[in-house]
């Protein structure tokens, strides 16, 4: 990706929505992921949290499309992030 601009990354977040709301685990200007992942698609460049990654695993380990990972790996993180996974309705 040239011209990267860390600041237009920043800015257009993407996020998980569940019932059509956007959900970010940390609200709070001074907590937030440990991570951000710069993407690009063909027309638009974001970032996506690590906190948004997990939380699409979960929904998406949940509704059988990929394998089940081990419980103790989800507790894992859980204990370490404080993770609050959110479901489907």
């Amino acid at each position: 990706m040239s011209n990267i601009n860390h600041k237009d990354f920043l800015k257009n977040r993407a996020d998980l929505l569940v019932n059509d709301n956007a959900v970010r685990e940390n609200q709070c200007d001074s907590c937030d992921d440990p991570l951000l992942f710069a993407m690009q698609d063909k027309h638009h460049q974001f970032s996506i949290g690590l906190f948004t990654v997990l939380n699409c695993l979960k929904l998406a380990e949940d509704e059988g499309a990929v394998p089940k990972l081990p419980d103790e790996w989800w507790v894992d993180l859980h204990n370490q992030y404080r993770l609050k996974f959110h479901k489907l309705e």
